[in-house]
């Protein structure tokens, strides 16, 4: 099953007799995986190897490394985004990265996260998105 585009589901949603269908129907949309198989799929898909992923990211080797592995199980969600600029993620990778990771998707209208989009869709480092979150006084993606 492919994913449902937000509004299309919004739609169904406010047309519904019943939300049994629905639910039924969209259960096997987004598969359950962690934070650690959804990188693995990652890596692998844009044949990234860990070594460099972990360099770019600017988060402690170790730190990462414990991310990347699973034994890290609630990584913040700044910690998350050094890595999906690091792997230059597209928006739809990131979001999904942010939901199995458990913590807010991007949110455009928020000036923080509308420098992060901007830095996704441009493939900024983790080091020019930082400049331009401090050209604006907004907290560092990495502290």
């Amino acid at each position: 099953m492919t994913d449902k585009d937000t509004l299309e589901l919004e739609h169904q949603l406010s047309i519904a007799e019943e939300i049994e269908s629905i639910i039924r129907d969209e259960s096997d949309n987004i598969p359950n995986m962690t934070v650690s198989e959804y990188l693995t799929e990652l890596l692998d898909k844009h044949n990234l190897s860990k070594t460099d992923v972990v360099s770019a990211s600017n988060l402690d080797r170790h730190y990462a490394y414990h991310i990347l592995s699973g034994e890290k199980k609630q990584p913040s969600r700044q910690k998350i985004l050094a890595l999906a600029i690091a792997m230059e993620l597209n928006h739809q990778e990131t979001q999904r990265l942010l939901y199995y990771a458990k913590v807010n998707q991007l949110y455009v209208k928020n000036t923080w996260d509308k420098v992060i989009w901007y830095a996704l869709e441009k493939k900024l480092s983790v080091d020019e998105t930082n400049r331009i979150l401090s050209d604006f006084s907004l907290t560092p993606l990495l502290q």
